[in-house]
């Protein structure tokens, strides 16, 4: 099931007139839904016999910023695609990964990045040491049905605007509270009614029965200079 929920929200779309392009992933997505962040250098990479281009790995962290620092990371290559993709050995990757049902962390094009931007390495150093993961459940799924209307954020203010938000039994937002200093410094009733209406939340399965301490989440808005939400992978081959 989570599989087929990364593939509606994150992996690739390619097309066979050798072109590979990938949906890009917000920050707030990779940490609610993906169970590894890190910044990882390959060591070996070894193919498996009989899975039509995954490999396993040994790699060394550089940085992690979500998950487990033993974690077993392999890579689909899809192999032979204009989406292939085999890292090169000695480099470092921005990696993002999903955990199997037989607890493997996967990898592939559209979650990793060779050249993460200065930006995107500081926002993740941020939301790491603030441990948002302990308070975003991995059972929702967080979705923006427009871009948010920068014009209602002070201009000259860019960076990290942290909300934390509690649901309601219908995964309505019912509360929202500022987290850091730029989001307490653009918090009004316009503020508040763009988040609301703009934000909602679904589960992962429709069964699930989340217990009120779970109605948790955050909205994390990430402006640049151009007020662009950066996305933290931004892969695109051509």
């Amino acid at each position: 099931m989570k599989k087929i929920l990364l593939t509606l929200i994150l992996i690739f779309t390619f097309f066979k007139i050798e072109a590979c392009s990938c949906v890009q992933t917000k920050i707030v997505n990779a940490y609610s839904i993906l169970d590894f962040i890190g910044v990882i250098e390959f060591k070996t990479l070894t193919e498996i016999e009989n899975t039509n281009g995954i490999y396993q790995s040994t790699y060394k962290i550089k940085e992690l910023f979500k998950g487990n620092s033993d974690e077993k990371i392999y890579v689909e290559s899809l192999k032979g695609s204009s989406c292939e993709f085999i890292p090169e050995k000695n480099k470092e990757y921005l990696i993002l990964g999903y955990k199997t049902k037989k607890g493997k962390i996967i990898t592939s094009i559209c979650l990793a990045n060779v050249n993460p931007s200065k930006n995107i390495l500081s926002r993740l150093r941020y939301l790491s040491k603030e441990k948002i993961e302990q308070s975003i459940s991995s059972n929702l799924r967080q979705i923006a049905k427009k871009e948010i209307d920068h014009t209602l954020f002070e201009k000259e203010i860019k960076g990290i605007f942290l909300y934390k938000v509690h649901l309601d039994s219908d995964l309505k937002i019912k509360t929202f509270i500022p987290q850091n200093e730029n989001a307490k410094n653009n918090f009004n009733e316009k503020i508040r009614g763009e988040l609301k209406n703009k934000i909602y939340y679904q589960k992962n399965k429709k069964e699930l029965k989340l217990k009120k301490e779970k109605l948790t989440s955050y909205i994390i808005l990430n402006w640049e200079v151009n007020y662009e939400n950066e996305r933290i992978i931004t892969t695109s081959k051509i």
